[in-house]
């Protein structure tokens, strides 16, 4: 699978509030695969995660609440007990973990941390990419160059990068504002509605109940 190399490089460099600013824009566009097929309950609950997230980044949350909502996720994610990467569960879980790791970027910037959510948001697009795409692997031997990615994958590393140019572009944390908060959520909604699309298509032809109750 070929990687967002180049964005991933330039998070080493990049401030805190931008590795934060980055962290919750995967988690915006990845929401569209929680959303579509989490439970109803925990659809709701994960969204509130993530609107927990953006606000914290706004300054609207002390440290202490974060924790404890931290621990919160973590016992409530044990409840999903699977690593069956082709079930419906795996797939909530992780896109529902980006939520979460945009607080813990928050608490503790990371470069590391925020490429975890682009990494994670890329192979949950490349596994929708091929899923849709009929399945059909090709066997890459050393010293070939990997097949690029499908198309989901590749405007997912098309907004990442968008992301890290608009944050380049500010003069300091000072301008990141709630307006500003609010203006990059928004360019995550096109391809968080796409995303919603694949996800709704991936399970369907899975057999998954979509939103089960």
């Amino acid at each position: 699978m070929t990687r967002n190399v180049a964005v991933y490089r330039a998070l080493q460099s990049m401030a805190s509030f931008g590795l934060e600013v980055f962290a919750l824009t995967c988690a915006e566009r990845g929401s569209a695969i929680f959303r579509s097929l989490a439970t109803a309950e925990d659809a709701e609950w994960f969204s509130q995660v993530l609107d927990t997230a953006w606000k914290a980044a706004a300054g609207e949350f002390d440290e202490d609440e974060l924790a404890e909502l931290v621990d919160e996720f973590q016992e409530h994610a044990e409840s999903f007990g699977t690593d069956d990467a082709e079930s419906r569960e795996f797939f909530v879980l992780q896109s529902a973990m980006l939520a979460m790791n945009a607080i813990v970027v928050h608490l503790h910037p990371s470069a590391a941390r925020a490429e975890t959510s682009g990494q994670t948001l890329e192979t949950l697009l490349g596994a929708f990419d091929f899923k849709l795409g009929g399945e059909e692997a090709r066997i890459v031997r050393a010293g070939e160059t990997p097949p690029p990615p499908g198309r989901l994958q590749r405007t997912e590393q098309e907004a990442q990068a968008a992301v890290v140019e608009a944050v380049t572009a500010l003069t300091g944390p000072q301008e990141v504002t709630r307006t500003f908060l609010e203006e990059v959520r928004e360019r995550c909604r096109p391809l968080r509605e796409e995303i919603a699309v694949a996800a709704a298509a991936v399970g369907e032809r899975a057999g998954w109940d979509a939103n089960p109750l």
